[in-house]
């Protein structure tokens, strides 16, 4: 079975009730959630979002081939009244595919119009590697080489020199 690293965030509304929503949701339409990292807040991010982020990460494990779990990730944002109107704007809910793991050890890239894993930003944004850090420090980027944990560790380093 096929696992994916799902990064969860919220900045409207009740953030966590979105988040707890988005999981439940996840369960029940994609496949077995098996870990969940802790709630993160985080300072609003590009584009017009002005309103701090609740974010983690999970692990679902499913059948779902990436564009069926993207499609079904799609309808779960609508449905918790996602509307996407600006990018990287305020959002109840935003549900990324950060990486996935086919079996141990095997973290292969997926190119499409529509999708791509692993994230091309995940390994940029300290506020999506940290909760997956937390969860599956050990997976490995397959672009970079490096595990999350490595990533993580290396970006949280080069923040503290920056001035």
């Amino acid at each position: 079975m096929d696992a994916y690293l799902l990064g969860l965030g919220s900045n409207l509304g009740d953030r966590e009730y979105y988040i707890d929503q988005a999981i439940d949701a996840i369960r029940s339409k994609c496949g077995e959630v098996t870990a969940i990292a802790p709630l993160l807040e985080t300072a609003p991010w590009g584009g017009t979002a002005d309103l701090s982020f609740l974010n983690t990460a999970i692990i679902c494990e499913t059948s779902l081939q990436p564009l069926a779990m993207l499609d079904q990730l799609l309808a779960i944002e609508s449905d918790l009244g996602r509307i996407r109107s600006e990018r990287w704007g305020n959002r109840t809910l935003d549900c990324d595919i950060i990486l996935w793991r086919r079996a141990p050890g095997d973290y292969p890239c997926f190119k499409d119009a529509r999708l791509s894993i692993p994230h091309p930003e995940a390994k940029h944004r300290s506020f999506v590697l940290e909760p997956c850090a937390a969860i599956a420090g050990d997976w490995i980027h397959p672009e970079a080489g490096l595990s999350l944990k490595e990533l993580w560790v290396n970006l949280a380093k080069s923040s503290q020199q920056s001035p």
